[in-house]
């Protein structure tokens, strides 16, 4: 491979199109929201379809978020050495063909395939941060701003439309529509975006990825069929064990080659270790509750005894609300931290978060009550996904904006595919048994389990609210450094 040019071609881009490339850009990070978004109303369908229990469904969103614990980072990199819009495309493509295999899947096994595939979308946002970053120049500020932006009410539209579609649709049906919309978004792509300069030297860490995924893989898997299959279990032990050993073997690996998967070096000395981690709590409990809750909504109570009952149209609208939520607290919170600074915008989303999630476990039988609380726990996200972002792409080295901001996104998604996995844990052990109205029974969550998983959300929120003021604390002492 030919020399590479230096970080300092970041700083002089080449002002093509720029305004039609943002459009677009956005317009594909709506498509990506909306595709993150159109799972969740679908979990109680899912659930029917494939005979499904609760628990069962944590894994429908928890394997997409796994994937991304390898995807994004390994894309990243992978752009960064061969050009950000050509791994965009393909990620463009494999979230395609995994949107395909869901509409299709005539099992829960290769559903699962699919929904791995679809884990590609989250990379969509870290290589056009680097896209933008090149091209925009002194406006990439806003151009990542209005990205950010447009994955949220993506994510919003996905989760009301395919309320809406399940209700007039079949469950395939409702399914395709993602699908031909990421079909559509591929080759417009290719067309549409053009390439970045920049490259930087070396190839990909193959071993580090492989370490990663198959780690992770045996770990979380153990740890959600613990439940079920028995903690001594030997598979369940083996799992647990080994995952755990491939990860330790995987920093190993990461930290002595010259081109690692994750700049672990870029972590550990450029202030980036306690962000990271705040995204990974952080995520935890914005991603790891969302099949719980979505699975609360959609719950028959003359089934479980338990839950709203909601299907179709009504089950998005109320998945909307945290959405939309979301939405105005990623649009408040650059002007809130001019006003009050990073650190208290930072705490005052965490703590309102957690003093929701203990309100869902306490007051979570009335609907409108329990909207309520969804509401303040979307303006919450908003306000700690909108600023905690800034700071680590602010912090990023020029030439390691993608890779970074890859980083920032596995770390939430992979937070979310652990919780997940524990959370899938927890609602397999707290069950009761019910009888159906037309005969037999069904084992279902008790409502024990959803109160656990909300208090642990809580939990978890309260830790963001510590985290973030060592975050901000410690990047007063890098600017001064500089």
């Amino acid at each position: 491979m030919s020399s590479i040019p230096s970080s300092a071609a970041a700083t002089t881009p080449v002002p093509v199109r720029i305004a039609s490339i943002v459009g677009f850009l956005v317009f594909t990070e709506l498509a990506s929201g909306i595709t993150q978004g159109w799972i969740a109303p679908l979990l109680p369908s899912f659930i029917e379809r494939y005979g499904l229990t609760s628990a069962d469904a944590n894994w429908i969103v928890a394997s997409a978020l796994l994937a991304t614990v390898v995807l994004v980072p390994l894309l990243s990199k992978l752009g960064d050495v061969y050009g950000h819009k050509r791994l965009l495309l393909v990620a463009a493509v494999l979230v395609a063909l995994g949107s395909v295999i869901v509409a299709v899947a005539p099992s829960f096994a290769l559903l699962l395939v699919g929904r791995v595939l679809q884990g590609a979308v989250t990379a969509f946002l870290p290589l056009e941060f680097a896209i933008v970053r090149e091209r925009a120049d002194d406006r990439a500020g806003r151009a990542i701003g209005l990205l950010v932006g447009s994955l949220t009410v993506g994510a919003s539209l996905g989760l009301l439309l395919a309320g809406v579609a399940r209700q007039y649709l079949s469950l395939p049906a409702t399914l395709w529509l993602p699908a031909i919309m990421m079909l559509i978004i591929a080759p417009m792509l290719a067309r549409l975006v053009p390439e970045t300069i920049v490259r930087k030297p070396g190839g990909v860490d193959w071993p580090g990825a492989a370490l990663l995924g198959i780690g992770l893989l045996l770990f979380l898997a153990a740890v959600g069929n613990g439940t079920r299959l028995g903690w001594l279990n030997p598979w369940i032990v083996g799992g647990m064990l080994g995952g755990a050993v491939l990860l330790v073997a995987w920093v190993y690996v990461e930290s002595r080659i010259e081109h690692p998967l994750v700049p672990l070096e870029v972590i550990r000395r450029g202030g980036q270790g306690l962000p990271l981690l705040t995204a990974f709590v952080f995520g935890a409990h914005l991603f790891g509750v969302s099949a719980p809750t979505a699975v609360f909504l959609g719950t028959r109570p003359g089934v479980a005894g338990l839950g709203m009952g909601l299907a179709g149209t009504a089950l998005g609208g109320a998945l909307l609300v945290l959405g939309v939520a979301m939405f105005v607290g990623t649009t408040i919170a650059a002007r809130l931290a001019d006003l009050i600074g990073e650190t208290a915008t930072l705490v005052a989303g965490a703590l309102l978060s957690a003093v929701c999630y203990l309100a869902a476990a306490a007051f979570h039988h009335d609907l409108a009550v329990f909207l309520i609380w969804q509401a303040g726990l979307g303006l919450g996200g908003g306000l700690v996904g909108a600023t905690l972002p800034t700071i680590i792409v602010t912090r990023a080295p020029a030439d390691s904006v993608g890779i970074v901001s890859g980083l920032y996104n596995t770390a939430r998604t992979a937070a979310g595919s652990v919780a997940g996995a524990m959370f899938a844990a927890v609602m397999s052990a707290l069950v009761l048994t019910r009888h159906r109205p037309g005969g037999g029974t069904t084992t279902v969550s008790a409502e024990s389990a959803y109160v656990v998983v909300w208090l642990i959300c809580a939990g978890l929120a309260l830790l963001v609210a510590i985290l973030a003021i060592g975050v901000t604390r410690r990047g007063h002492r890098i600017v001064e450094q500089a």
